[in-house]
């Protein structure tokens, strides 16, 4: 009965704030987010119920932001318009919806700004972001595995000794013939964490943000035909008035090829 009166409360709570066209939730319920720290600690305890409610909403406004900027994004600067995209509604692609590797980035940690939330509101929380990707048109889901499919720098090895005629082995040979993406996005951060502080995005700017700034992982896989690869970004949200949050800067942590 809690679990079915919690998600009552967050349906409606969808309903209410969810607008496609604009904010995805008020203001009001974004600044209620605990601030920032000069030494941010993680919070150990396990979130209330309101703290998971002002978790959900931070979350939902980020997500749909990220979602509606990637389908409006053109050709040439990142984020990119990307065609073939699925988008994994777990936060970071994981079962408990928590990193189990983090970035190696100083302030990342999403407990830093918000308690660990429980299993029910990080579902409520999965199935809002699964409502936001079927208003958009894009495919949500988990990653799709390829066997033999080596990253895109992997090169070709040669063939063993005395069999110079034997045909070589293509370690792309079971990757997929048209170009894929697949994308995660992780938990709302409130700030601009530490080790990013001064970076340079990818446009070559320094970036050092103050006032209301959210900050989101989100890495991309993808898979083609010359193989795959992983790019993490951490894309840097702004609050300017009552006009919603705003992305003011992406930024490059890593690429695995």
């Amino acid at each position: 009965m809690h679990r079915l009166a919690r998600m009552r409360t967050t349906k409606r709570m969808v309903l209410a704030c969810i607008t496609w066209s604009g904010c995805l939730v008020a203001s009001a319920a974004c600044r209620s987010a605990p601030a920032r720290t000069e030494s941010p600690v993680p919070i150990t305890r396990a979130a209330t119920h309101e703290e998971e409610l002002t978790l959900i909403r931070a979350d939902s406004e980020i997500f749909a932001a990220i979602v509606r900027l990637q389908l409006a994004a053109g050709d040439d600067d990142y984020p990119r318009h990307i065609d073939r995209l699925r988008y994994d509604p777990r936060p970071y692609g994981t079962r408990t919806g928590y990193p189990e590797v983090f970035a190696g980035v100083q302030g990342i940690d999403p407990t830093l700004t918000f308690a660990r939330a429980g299993e029910s509101a990080m579902a409520d929380l999965i199935d809002i972001r699964q409502q936001i990707l079927k208003q958009s048109g894009l495919r949500g889901g988990p990653p799709v595995g390829y066997s033999q499919c080596a990253g895109v720098r992997v090169p070709v090895p040669p063939p063993p000794r005395g069999t110079a005629r034997s045909k070589q082995v293509d370690v792309h040979a079971g990757c997929p013939r048209v170009l894929e993406y697949y994308v995660t996005v992780g938990l709302p951060i409130h700030g601009q964490p530490e080790g990013l502080w001064n970076a340079r995005d990818t446009r070559g700017r320094r970036v050092a943000l103050r006032g209301d700034v959210w900050t989101a992982l989100v890495d991309e896989h993808s898979a083609g035909p010359l193989g795959w690869s992983w790019s993490q970004y951490a894309w840097l949200f702004k609050r300017r008035g009552n006009d919603g949050l705003e992305l003011a800067a992406t930024i490059l942590i890593r690429v695995i090829e």
